[in-house]
């Protein structure tokens, strides 16, 4: 099915030189967009920090800071889908957030103008319009946050800016929004999910109410396709940016229940309401502040968790639908399915 859909996508490079860059190819939405490249039979380079073994795909390994090490790996390169970042949710403004998100992204800007890459498709947030304020079937209508809870959503929402800026008919640029990732090989959700319920500990923050999107990460990885093979100068999609999700919006905790109980995983789940879960958010940024010894450590409880996940935090694709083409790729079940199997080999033989 899935190699049906690839096979219908008109390619814009044809010569035998085009290259696509994954950059951060080693992660969860860079993974799945190498291997939906490689299906459509496209020549891929991956850059990350450590050697990419896929099968038929060229490996780079090379840190964004480095301009030399982006300036070898953009040779010969006619698209860049820029994956890379740091996600670091943590208090205060941490230098290597922005030398990765921001800086990095601008050396692979200077870097794909200086060897002429045609288009440069970079992965957002939707983390750049928000605030803490409810969010509900948001659009692309909406500002850039004036205040950001973390320094990662305003790290992205900078290096998205910059991204945007730099749309020219000699290099074309757009960004993918994409809401809360998941997959196989996730290592931010799920991870933290099932080692709480492991431990009886699963906690919902709120009253249950409040909306959220997740999305498949093949889905995230196809918009990103449509965006590369639709981006020209005379295109809407030139200088814009774009939501991603793909089923209906949910609780953010009332997701991974299926999953925890097609594991057979057994958990009591506390409720924390928004008002005490807020009053200890504050009290754990109060701490983190104070004691300097705690600056090693992210505090777990921050208002961006709070008003993340308490309040109705959910966007529409119809811009993608309507400019792109976008019907996610994969369906609700099968995702669920897939991640399902990923969870039961991942976790239940050795962790629990």
């Amino acid at each position: 099915m899935v190699n049906g859909i690839l096979s219908k996508f008109t390619k814009m490079y044809k010569g035998e030189n085009a290259v696509y860059l994954v950059t951060g190819g080693n992660g969860l939405v860079g993974r799945a967009l190498v291997r939906l490249l490689l299906e459509r039979g496209e020549t891929v380079r991956i850059l990350d920090l450590t050697p990419s073994h896929t099968p038929h795909a060229e490996s780079a390994v090379g840190d964004l800071r480095d301009p030399q090490a982006v300036s070898d790996a953009l040779r010969g390169v006619s698209t860049v889908f820029h994956c890379a970042a740091m996600v670091d949710v943590s208090l205060g403004r941490p230098k290597h957030v922005y030398e990765i998100n921001v800086a990095g992204t601008q050396n692979l800007l200077i870097g794909s103008k200086l060897q002429q890459v045609s288009k440069f498709i970079y992965t957002s947030s939707i983390d750049v319009v928000f605030d803490g304020s409810p969010i509900q079937s948001g659009t692309e209508k909406l500002p850039y946050a004036s205040r950001f809870l973390d320094f990662y959503g305003e790290s992205k929402a900078l290096a998205e800016q910059a991204v945007l800026r730099a749309n020219h008919p000699n290099l074309l640029t757009c960004a993918i929004r994409p809401a809360g990732v998941y997959g196989a090989g996730d290592v931010h959700r799920f991870p933290n999910i099932i080692k709480a319920a492991l431990k009886g500990q699963f906690t919902q923050l709120g009253d249950g109410k409040a909306l959220f999107n997740h999305v498949y990460a093949d889905n995230v990885a196809y918009m990103h396709l449509l965006a590369a093979d639709k981006l020209a100068a005379d295109h809407p999609s030139a200088g814009s940016a774009y939501f991603a999700t793909d089923y209906a919006p949910t609780n953010f905790f009332a997701f991974f229940r299926p999953y925890l109980e097609a594991l057979n995983i057994q958990t009591t789940t506390r409720v924390v309401s928004e008002s005490s879960a807020m009053l200890l958010a504050r009290l754990s940024e109060l701490l983190w502040r104070a004691i300097p010894t705690r600056r090693t450590a992210a505090a777990r409880l921050t208002r961006y968790v709070i008003y993340s996940t308490c309040r109705d935090f959910w966007f529409t694709p119809r811009k993608a639908e309507l400019e792109l083409g976008y019907t996610p790729l994969v369906s609700q079940q099968n995702a669920f399915e897939r991640t399902l199997a990923w969870l039961s080999d991942e976790w239940l033989p050795t962790n629990r």
